[in-house]
């Protein structure tokens, strides 16, 4: 029987994002400005990095829940019904981690503002340019993980009516097929999600990169 594999490694984005050592003239520059709020930004999805690792713990205690079920030949209806219930059990234990991991995520959406006036608070336009890039690049990860998880709630939804449809004493063949198609059809929609986050993950990090090394040359010059 084909197994349902799920995967939707989303990788953390900010880590080390506040690492710009920025030099001048006293007061708080706008550049100075970004960076604690790219700082708060970072602390805050520290939720968001741990849920994760918790949520693919419960996947794949689930996996292994299925493929035990697929397995089983001994007092069949007896045992698959105990390890649905235990799926069942698991998956919404998952549901409330994937909850705290997208307060996480909005928690961290909230600096996103400060950042955006902050940047164009920026005269010099070479790192202003920097700075919006980096902005823009914000604002598409948020948007994407946005999606993400709306995919990722569906694809648990699905997981649970599978589960509960093992349950069934006269489950068929046919309806079992149509359940896994589902659930791996929106665990492909999941993880091309999950590309795309990953993507502006990478993005973000050049561009901060670059803004990091221009602020950098402009101190020198002072």
């Amino acid at each position: 029987m084909k197994q349902v594999k799920k995967s939707r490694r989303a990788c953390a984005a900010l880590a080390g994002i506040c690492i710009l050592v920025l030099t001048g003239c006293g007061g708080q520059s706008p550049l100075n400005d970004m960076q604690d709020a790219m700082t708060k930004m970072s602390e805050k999805e520290a939720t968001f990095e741990k849920e994760q690792d918790t949520l693919q713990k419960y996947e794949k205690k689930e996996q292994q829940l299925y493929t035990k079920m697929m397995q089983t030949t001994k007092d069949h209806t007896k045992t698959v019904s105990r390890l649905s219930d235990q799926a069942l059990a698991s998956a919404h234990k998952r549901k409330e981690h994937l909850k705290t991991e997208k307060a996480s995520m909005d928690q961290s959406k909230l600096e996103l503002q400060a950042l955006k006036k902050s940047a164009e608070r920026i005269q010099d336009q070479a790192l202003k340019e920097k700075a919006d890039q980096t902005v823009a690049s914000i604002e598409k990860r948020y948007a994407t993980y946005d999606q993400l998880y709306i995919e990722y709630e569906k694809a648990l939804k699905h997981d649970k009516q599978l589960y509960q449809s093992l349950k069934k004493k006269d489950l068929g063949y046919r309806e079992l097929k149509s359940k896994l198609k589902s659930v791996n059809r929106t665990y492909s929609k999941v993880r091309k999600e999950s590309k795309k986050f990953n993507r502006y993950t990478e993005q973000l990090n050049e561009h901060k990169a670059a803004l990091f090394k221009a602020t950098d040359n402009e101190s020198k010059k002072g």
